[in-house]
Formats: C-alpha cells, structure tokens, sequence
C-alpha cells in the first residue's frame, strides 16, 4: 500500500466528503472513542478493485473500478483474510467511492485493504465500523 494521506486533524465535528480536500484525513466525531476523535480519510482505491456490500469475499458485488478513483473512507472492519501476492491482510474499508473513470458513485461499499492507498491497515485513528 502506498502511503498517499497527508493527514490534518481538527477537533470539529462531522464534515461532509465533497467538502474535503483529495488525500486528507479529517476528524468525525460520531464514532470517536471516549475523549478522542476518530478520523475518517480521503484516498485511493486501485483500477479494478472490487467493491462489495460486506467485508467478505462472500458479499455481493456493488461495482468495479475502472481506474484509479477517490475515496471516502469513513471506517473498517475486520473480515475475509486475503492475499493477493503482494499484501495479505483481513481489513476492509468502508466508504464513499467516486470511479473516476465513470463518474459514478458507490456508497457505503467495502473494499479490501490491499486495493486502498493508505500507509498502514488499519492507519491509527480509523474507527471500527
């Protein structure tokens, strides 16, 4: 996984993702541990990821990327363990993907880790879904 997050953290509440900046991470207070915020991170998803309704390879598909496209990851959840060859990991992201080879938009999907540009699975500060 690539490390493309810059991270900025602020102490405000919930911010929308078109409002957000490609590549930043931001604070969104709604499933905060006790006392600290939980962040929510703009980023990437590889050409030809598969996005599921669940964190299972099991889980009905919602779409493919066609290219590498934006997006809104707002949490993650441990589910199927696979591996591609080059990463192995059961973490699986959900979120907001924008293809932007077709413009359309896929909400509340899953994708797994090793198709999600982020430096570590799952990067601190991540809430649990």
């Amino acid at each position: 996984m690539a490390a493309a997050c810059v991270i900025s953290v602020s102490a405000s509440a919930t911010t929308t993702a078109s409002a957000q900046q490609p590549n930043q991470r931001t604070a969104v207070s709604e499933s905060a541990p006790q006392g600290a915020a939980a962040e929510a991170i703009n980023t990437t998803v590889d050409a030809n990821s598969q996005l599921r309704w669940g964190p299972y390879l099991s889980s009905r598909k919602a779409g493919v990327t066609g290219a590498k496209s934006s997006f809104y990851v707002e949490c993650y959840k441990r589910g199927s363990d696979y591996n591609d060859g080059k990463h192995h990991t059961n973490v699986w992201y959900r979120g907001v993907v924008i293809d932007d080879s077709t413009s359309r938009t896929y909400y509340d999907v899953y994708s797994w880790g090793g198709n999600v540009n982020t430096p570590h699975d799952p990067p601190a500060g991540l809430g649990r879904c």
